[in-house]
């Protein structure tokens, strides 16, 4: 019975505050409005009906004149205002303000003269106002201490219904009693979907392993990049289990009333065990923090958070059905006595897609949509390397949004080209920032020529487009995917890559006979390549397999290493006299695929091959096909 109170709690509260509403009314109006017995008629009449005496404004003289003669009829004498009713039906009001005193004599002095009419009548009025807004009126009718006495009951209520922090914790608990998200909906994450089989069948079970005597884990921290799809997974652990689904985020558990916190973590495990069994979820845990020895009230109470949670995980049973899952960006942000063996000992991490699962999950995305059906997922796959499967799903959602902002039929391969482009590299620049001299568009064609033909000659990836147009920060664009992630890299592989990162400034060199500060990034990239060839890889040829990454951290930090500098850079060199070696020999093809970037400033990966096929007796085409259109970029 309580359990089901507590459930309606949230309109529980809207007819109370409706109803407290009504009463503030009800109180206000009568307040207002109640009779004053006793008062006169005439002055409750020109109260009542002040509005029409202050539309017309006269002075003093005209008033004691109008006493003088007969012509008033009613005087009502307010702390500021005399409002006059004359004989005729004519009505007006006076100012008295600081003269009353002065004004009250010369009346009475002019009311004791032969002519006084004996039926002017002259009475006491409140204190009355011109006409002004509702609001103005309100107030001062009401008056201010009235007001006050309203309002700070009201504040007291809200208080309570409102800002109540045990009324209002159940509703941070979102339940769901069996989500239909399965293992089938999470695309990727094989591993980590392995690694919780065991606690599906334990929810689906818990007596069967109480009476085994085993202890399945109390909690599992699925640890992994933002939009990895962690919330997803746990919410697919309850889906395959059959099982409730409760869900909260760690910063939820902080709150502006001391002790808040801690009933928080309580109610929640009460939850769970009324729901058993369940997956209790709770999003951010390292937003929990860490304890700490500091004596403010914030870090008191982050530390009695952290307590309670650790006292309810240990007050778990093998039969109790509860699974505690904690989603987390870096599981070194998570106090070391949550993660340790009874707690949270399990962690499962989750990777970033691989090619073959993002080209499902652009499939799985794209599903929904309106398209021609002629979309090159695995190419789209190849363009979006380390992407989230959340990046992924926005970039989808941008081609559809790009589609109709075009009023296209369909959403098209060009669209998730674009799409992406704008995700990985900002957009192109506009016209007014694109435009550039014809000796930068030409030195801009050199470096990216020089990048792309290393990039084929040394079979780096493929070779997807060149532009020389603005993306983001970069001036040009030379994009080099791959059909495969790379898990590991061997020195050869290393060093082809430094090669083509390096051509850019070479081919600036051998044709310009300059080079330009374009290559700065490319330069930082091959220095940080080189030097962890030389300290971490042991691909050095004077340290051999040494790696300084194994040295304690204040030897690390001591000296810079300046031996590993100097043979980094001697790497660097040797590969500067290789690369330029390369571009001297295909000295032809770097010209003719430099002319055909000038031309259409953006190109396809076909351009290469026809420039060195060219070179070698073939014939070089100029037609349209060659022209890339605006498709997905990203930074060489």
């Amino acid at each position: 019975m309580l359990s089901t109170w507590w459930r309606h709690t949230g309109p529980a509260k809207a007819c109370g505050l409706a109803f407290i509403a009504a009463a503030a009314i009800a109180l206000a109006w009568f307040t207002i409005h109640a009779p004053e017995r006793g008062h006169n008629p005439l002055a409750s009449d020109m109260e009542r009906n002040s509005a029409l005496y202050f539309a017309s404004e006269r002075d003093m003289t005209a008033l004691v004149h109008d006493a003088r003669t007969g012509a008033a009829r009613n005087i009502g004498l307010a702390a500021d205002y005399a409002l006059v009713s004359l004989s005729d039906g004519g009505r007006y009001y006076v100012r008295t303000g600081e003269g009353r005193a002065l004004f009250t004599e010369l009346l009475a002095d002019k009311l004791a003269g032969p002519k006084q009419d004996a039926a002017l009548a002259i009475f006491s009025l409140p204190d009355v106002h011109p006409p002004a807004s509702p609001v103005t009126a309100f107030v001062r009718r009401v008056g201010a201490n009235t007001l006050i006495a309203l309002i700070a009951p009201l504040l007291i209520l809200y208080l309570i219904f409102v800002m109540n922090p045990l009324a209002g914790a159940a509703s941070m608990f979102k339940v769901a009693a069996k989500p239909r998200t399965r293992f089938t909906d999470v695309i990727g994450v094989d591993e980590a979907k392995e690694a919780l089989q065991d606690i599906v069948a334990y929810l689906r079970n818990p007596g069967r392993f109480s009476q085994l005597g085993a202890k399945p884990p109390k909690g599992i921290v699925l640890e992994g990049h933002s939009g990895s799809g962690k919330t997803l997974l746990a919410r697919a652990v309850a889906g395959e289990a059959g099982v409730p689904f409760i869900s909260i985020a760690g910063g939820d558990f902080s709150d502006m009333f001391m002790g808040v916190g801690v009933r928080r973590v309580k109610k929640l495990f009460e939850l769970a065990r009324r729901q058993a069994p369940c997956v209790l979820f709770i999003d951010e845990i390292d937003g929990l923090g860490k304890r700490s020895g500091g004596s403010t009230a914030g870090e008191t109470e982050n530390n009695r958070i952290i307590n309670a949670l650790l006292v309810e995980l240990d007050g778990f049973t093998a039969a109790s059905g509860i699974v505690v899952l904690g989603a987390t960006n870096n599981v070194g942000n998570l106090d070391p006595a949550l993660i340790r063996p009874g707690r949270f000992d399990r962690t499962c991490n989750l990777g970033l897609p691989a090619v073959d699962e993002r080209e499902a999950l652009f499939a799985m995305y794209a599903g929904p949509l309106r398209a021609d059906g002629q979309a090159d997922f695995r190419q789209l796959a190849r363009l979006s390397s380390g992407l989230s499967p959340a990046s992924i799903a926005g970039a989808v959602n941008a081609a559809a949004m790009l589609a109709a902002k075009e009023d296209a039929a369909a959403v098209t391969h060009a669209h998730f080209e674009r799409a992406l482009e704008q995700h990985l590299m900002g957009g192109a620049a506009s016209v007014g920032q694109s435009a550039m001299s014809a000796d930068d568009r030409r030195r801009i064609a050199v470096h990216e020529a020089g990048h792309a033909l290393l990039a084929k000659l040394l079979d780096v990836g493929v070779v997807e487009k060149i532009s020389i147009l603005k993306r983001g920060r970069a001036l040009g664009v030379t994009l080099v995917t791959s059909d495969d992630d790379a898990l590991l890299q061997s020195e050869p592989q290393l060093r082809a890559r430094m090669i083509m990162l390096l051509g850019g400034r070479a081919a600036e060199a051998l044709v310009l006979e300059t080079a330009s500060t374009g290559a700065a990034n490319d330069l930082e990239r091959v220095s940080a390549i080189a030097y962890r060839m030389v300290t971490e890889f042991g691909f050095g040829r004077g340290t051999g397999a040494f790696s300084y990454a194994g040295l304690p951290e204040s030897e690390r930090r001591a000296g810079g290493h300046p031996e590993a500098i100097a043979e980094a850079r001697e790497i660097i060199k040797g590969l500067e006299r290789e690369c330029a070696g390369l571009l001297k020999t295909n000295r032809d093809a770097l010209d003719r695929l430099t002319a055909r970037l000038v031309e259409h400033e953006t190109v396809s990966g076909e351009v290469v091959d026809a420039c060195l096929q060219a070179g070698e007796g073939g014939t070089m085409k100029d037609d349209a096909r060659f022209a890339w259109p605006n498709g997905a970029t990203t930074r060489h």
